[in-house]
């Protein structure tokens, strides 16, 4: 007998705007334990307000959006607010010892793959100097060595190269216990990763196929 996945997020009649253009319109949505969504559509059409607004980053105008409790998420925006006199060690693995963090093969794979390893080069860095493609790289390792619930991605292929991105989609794709909404123009990495996707149009959602070929992303 299969067991009830939990409910992790639900959006009811949720509806935003910004002056007088409204971006969502009573959307309903629901993300429970382990599920894999794709938000799809065009620029401005509301796909990064809806992921704001279901990390609790922005308020909904009207609707209602319960989460479940003791909820871990982790959020990946387009822009993250990072104290630049921090190091990539601190921010990335906190207070650990190294040889806590260092002898576990996880992370160690994390660190390889998006910051090139886990030297004292790499790791005693500070973040004020890094380039934006830097930054949203340690951004993204620090989200994937946390003990998550769910993970919200905001064009995470962004300033990967072709060969990161595919270890993200590999690494997506063996938490399987990890619920996941990403925002991504990258057609092959969102067929890896996700199981359902929604498209976000002006002042709406609707769920979509998995058929992604008619749809226009521009």
């Amino acid at each position: 007998m299969s067991v009830a996945r939990r409910n992790l997020i639900n959006l009811e009649k949720v509806s935003k705007s910004f002056g007088r253009e409204p971006i969502l319109d009573s959307v309903s949505l629901g993300v429970a334990e382990a599920d894999r969504i794709g938000v799809v559509g065009r620029n401005g059409g509301g796909k990064s307000t809806l992921l704001r607004v279901m990390s609790a980053l922005e308020p909904p105008d009207s609707g209602r959006v319960t989460r479940a409790n003791d909820i871990a998420v982790g959020v990946l925006a387009q822009a993250a607010d990072i104290d630049p006199e921090s190091t990539v060690r601190s921010y990335v693995v906190g207070d650990r010892q190294t040889h806590e963090w260092s002898s576990q093969a996880h992370t160690r794979d994390v660190l390889t793959a998006l910051l090139g390893g886990y030297s004292e080069e790499v790791m005693g860095r500070h973040l004020g100097p890094l380039s934006g493609g830097e930054r949203r790289r340690v951004e993204l390792a620090r989200l994937l060595l946390a003990d998550l619930d769910l993970l919200i991605l905001d064009e995470p292929t962004n300033h990967l190269d072709v060969e990161a991105i595919a270890w993200l989609a590999r690494y997506i794709r063996s938490r399987r216990e990890l619920a996941l909404i990403v925002v991504t123009h990258d057609r092959w990495f969102l067929n890896r990763v996700a199981t359902a996707v929604v498209a976000a149009t002006v002042a709406q959602v609707r769920h979509l196929l998995r058929q992604l070929g008619s749809f226009g992303w521009a």
